[in-house]
C-alpha cells in the first residue's frame, strides 16, 4: 500500500460530506478526496487510485452501486475496499450490493466513533491484502527463479550422464516421449506424468559412480538403479522420481530386485519404463542384426507375466503397430568402444580440444578406429560418436 492511504468520499449532501471530512481530519496519516456525485467520484478514483472508497447509495447521475460496479470492473481499482453509506434496511438490496462487490455498509446517521473505527479497520484489512498480494508476487518470482535454476541443474545432470554414457541423453529423450504416450494410453493421471518424465531422463544417473567407462545395460543388470536412487533422493523435488527409478528392476512375478515387489506392488510408471527400456535395447540389438521391431517385441513377449506386466506389453504391441521403423532412430550416439568397421559417421567426430578427426559421412575402417582410440587417450572425445543406422 502507498505510504499515505488514500480515502475517497462520495456524497451529494454537502453537510454530510463536510462532516465525514472533519472526522477523517483526526487521522493525519490519510489523504482524503471528496466528490459530490458518482460521476465525479469515478473520475477521481481513476486519477488517484484510492485504497478505500466511502460512497453514499443515493446520488444523482451514478448511484453507489453503479459506482461500485465500475470500480470492481477496473483491473487497477478492483482492490480498493468499498463501503456504502445507506439509510435503507432492505436485506435483499444489501445482498445485491455485496454481489456487486460492496465490502461493507454504514448506516446513516453516521456516528463519528463508529465511522472512524470502520475506516481504520478497513485500512488494516487493505494493508494486509496488499501485503499478501505482494508476498504472492514475490513467491511467484522466487518460484520462477527456482524453476529456472532447477531446469539448469537437470540440464547439468543429464549432460554429466551423457558424457560418461554417450547417447544417454538421446535415449532418455526417446524414452520420455514413449513413456508419456503409453502412460496417457493407460490413463495415468496428469499429475503423475512429471515424475515419469524425470525418471525416463535420469534413471541412468547412477552410472556416473560406476568405475570405468559405462556401457548400455544388459539383461538383469540393474545395480546402477540403487546409485540412481541414492543420488535422486537427495533432491527434495526428485524423491518421487527416485521411487519410480528404484522399482524399474522389479519383475512382475516378484523375482526382480531390490525389494522383490510383484504385480501391483510395482508402480505402474516403473513397469512402463522397464518394458520400454528393455524394448529399446532389444530393438537396438535386433536392428544391428538386420532384425525388426517385431523381433524386438517378440523377445519381450517371452517374458510376459514373469519379467513384464502383460498389460504394458499389450499397449506396447498396439503402439508399435505403426509403420515399421517409426520407432527406430536414423542415427545413434555410441561409445568409442562400440565402433565397428563399416559404420558411417552421422556427425563430424572431434576431440575435446576441437580437432576434427573425421567428417560426417566417413566410413569407419580398422585403421580409423586405431587412430581414434589412440588420439582419445591424450585428447579425449567426450561424447562418443554419432553413427548412422
Amino acid at each position: 500500500m502507498k505510504h499515505r492511504a488514500v480515502v475517497l468520499l462520495a456524497d451529494d449532501e454537502p453537510d454530510m460530506l463536510r462532516a465525514l471530512q472533519a472526522i477523517l481530519a483526526r487521522h493525519p496519516g490519510l489523504r482524503v478526496l471528496a466528490a459530490s456525485d458518482g460521476t465525479e467520484a469515478w473520475a477521481l478514483a481513476q486519477e488517484h487510485h484510492p485504497d478505500l472508497i466511502v460512497s453514499d447509495y443515493e446520488m444523482p447521475g451514478m448511484n453507489g452501486f453503479e459506482f461500485c460496479r465500475h470500480v470492481k470492473a477496473d483491473p487497477v481499482l478492483a482492490d480498493a475496499l468499498f463501503i456504502v453509506l445507506t439509510g435503507f434496511t432492505d436485506t435483499q438490496l444489501k445482498v445485491t450490493g455485496l454481489n456487486l462487490g460492496v465490502d461493507d455498509y454504514l448506516t446513516k446517521p453516521v456516528e463519528a466513533p463508529e465511522f472512524l473505527a470502520k475506516i481504520r479497520a478497513s485500512l488494516r484489512i487493505k494493508s494486509l491484502q496488499d501485503q499478501l498480494r505482494a508476498d504472492k508476487l514475490e513467491l511467484e518470482r522466487l518460484h520462477a527463479g527456482l524453476e529456472v535454476s532447477f531446469d539448469r541443474l537437470l540440464g547439468v545432470l543429464i549432460h554429466m550422464v551423457d558424457i560418461k554414457i554417450p547417447g544417454a541423453a538421446e535415449r532418455g529423450h526417446r524414452l520420455r516421449d514413449r513413456a508419456l504416450g503409453m502412460a496417457r494410453r493407460m490413463d495415468v493421471p496428469a499429475r503423475y506424468l512429471y515424475d515419469l518424465e524425470m525418471a525416463a531422463r535420469l534413471h541412468e544417473i547412477g552410472r556416473l559412480v560406476e568405475p570405468g567407462p559405462a556401457e548400455l545395460a544388459v539383461d538383469n543388470d540393474w545395480a546402477y538403479l540403487l546409485a540412481s536412487r541414492a543420488i535422486l533422493e537427495q533432491i527434495d523435488s526428485l524423491r518421487g522420481v527416485a521411487d519410480i527409478v528404484i522399482a524399474i528392476g522389479e519383475h512382475w512375478d516378484g523375482s526382480g530386485a531390490p525389494r522383490h515387489l510383484m504385480q501391483g506392488q510395482i508402480p505402474l510408471r516403473s513397469r512402463i519404463l522397464r518394458v520400454l527400456i528393455d524394448y529399446f535395447e532389444a530393438l537396438r540389438r535386433c536392428t544391428a542384426d538386420a532384425g525388426s521391431a517385431s523381433d524386438a517385441l517378440a523377445s519381450l513377449q517371452r517374458y510376459s507375466g514373469t519379467r513384464y506386466d502383460p498389460l504394458v506389453l499389450t499397449h506396447l504391441k498396439r503402439m508399435t503397430a505403426a509403420p515399421e521403423g517409426s520407432w527406430i532412430p536414423s542415427r545413434e550416439r555410441i561409445p568409442l568402444s562400440r565402433l565397428c568397421e563399416g559404420m558411417v559417421l552421422a556427425e563430424d567426430l572431434s576431440t575435446s580440444s576441437g580437432v576434427k578427426l573425421l567428417s560426417a559421412g566417413a566410413r569407419i575402417t580398422a585403421t580409423t578406429i586405431d587412430v581414434i582410440l589412440k588420439r582419445h587417450v591424450n585428447d579425449p572425445i567426450l561424447y562418443g560418436a554419432w553413427v548412422q543406422r
